[in-house]
Parts: structure tokens; C-alpha cells; sequence
């Protein structure tokens, strides 16, 4: 793999789907290739405007905001690792602007797009019923099928809350596997 992307979805530095995402990526080793991480929460990121302007001025998006740094991680990306902390059964609210955002992938003729890249689902839950995740790993997958991502993996961990509450976790494990896995 040339690059893999992080998009770090949770408000907690070092937190447990942080932590299972890094776990990936050590089983990964080079495997992963250059390693780009966005830690979201610290990004001033703008929602979509639907303006329908997609690439009219040579890029994905009109906005000029640091979403212009992960448009440029994603093209030259071969991975993207979606990590999230279940929030009310979905995606965290520091992610979902950039899932918005993937709006120029779809929209008109895209300069380059994410078609055939891997993806992967990390996410953890306080929640200890595994359908917990239900309306996340549906939105995850109609997203891959829409956008041409192929869906690689995906780490769902119920049962995980508190800070540090993953640690020696078998979570920890089935992630570093998958990461040894990649190819």
C-alpha cells in the first residue's frame, strides 16, 4: 500500500476506538504504508452546503477549510480507516461533516475518485448488544457501494466505554489481525 488515511472521528484523544484503530495499524506495520491521521475533533471542519459546485474550480470542494488536506490525503490513498464512537447508534458528530463532504466523489465528473480503495469500520459502544451498530454499519456500507470503496473490515466493539476500557481487550487482537492481513 502506498498511503493509508485515519479519520480519528472521537472528541477523546487516546480514547478506545482511537486505540483500536492504532492496534490495526501496528498489525499492519509497513503494510499500511504512509500513515496520514485526522484527528477530526481538532479540525475546524464546515458541514456540506450542497452547492453543487463540486470541482468547478479543480478540486473537490469550493469550501476552504482543512478539508482541503484530506481530499489531498485521499487521493493518494490505497486504505481509509473510518474510526467513530457509536453516538446514538451512528456516526460521532466530529465525523459526520466529513462523511458530508465525500458528497465530490459522487457529484458530476470528479477529477479522481475512491473507487477500488479499502475501507475499514472501527467503532466502539457502550452498548453491550452487538445490534447496536446496526444504523452505523448500514450507513458505512451503502456508503462504500455508492462510492466504490471496497469494504475490507469491520471492527465493531460493543461493550467498550470507559477511557481505556479496551485495553486487553480481545477487540485489540481481532484488529491487529486484520491489520497483519492487509495486502
Amino acid at each position: 500500500m502506498k498511503s493509508t488515511v485515519v479519520l480519528l472521528g472521537s472528541p477523546r484523544h487516546g480514547g478506545n476506538s482511537e486505540t483500536l484503530a492504532e492496534a490495526l495499524l501496528k498489525g499492519a506495520g509497513d503494510r499500511a504504508g504512509e500513515v496520514f491521521r485526522f484527528r477530526l475533533a481538532e479540525m475546524p471542519i464546515s458541514g456540506c452546503l450542497d452547492c453543487r459546485r463540486c470541482w468547478s474550480a479543480g478540486k473537490p470542494c469550493i469550501l476552504k477549510d482543512p478539508m482541503s488536506e484530506i481530499y489531498n490525503a485521499l487521493g493518494k490513498s490505497d486504505l481509509i480507516l473510518f474510526v467513530s464512537p457509536l453516538y446514538w447508534y451512528t456516526w460521532s458528530g466530529q465525523i459526520k461533516p466529513v462523511l458530508d463532504r465525500f458528497l465530490p466523489f459522487s457529484a458530476g465528473k470528479p477529477l479522481f475518485d475512491l473507487k477500488g480503495k479499502k475501507a475499514i469500520l472501527v467503532s466502539t459502544a457502550g452498548d453491550t448488544d452487538p445490534s447496536c451498530f446496526d444504523g452505523l454499519r448500514f450507513s458505512f456500507r451503502t456508503s462504500c457501494k455508492l462510492l466504490g470503496l471496497e469494504n475490507h473490515s469491520e471492527i465493531l466493539a460493543h461493550g467498550i466505554y470507559k477511557r481505556n476500557e479496551i485495553d486487553g481487550t480481545e477487540w485489540l487482537l481481532q484488529a491487529a489481525r486484520i491489520g497483519e492481513n492487509l495486502s
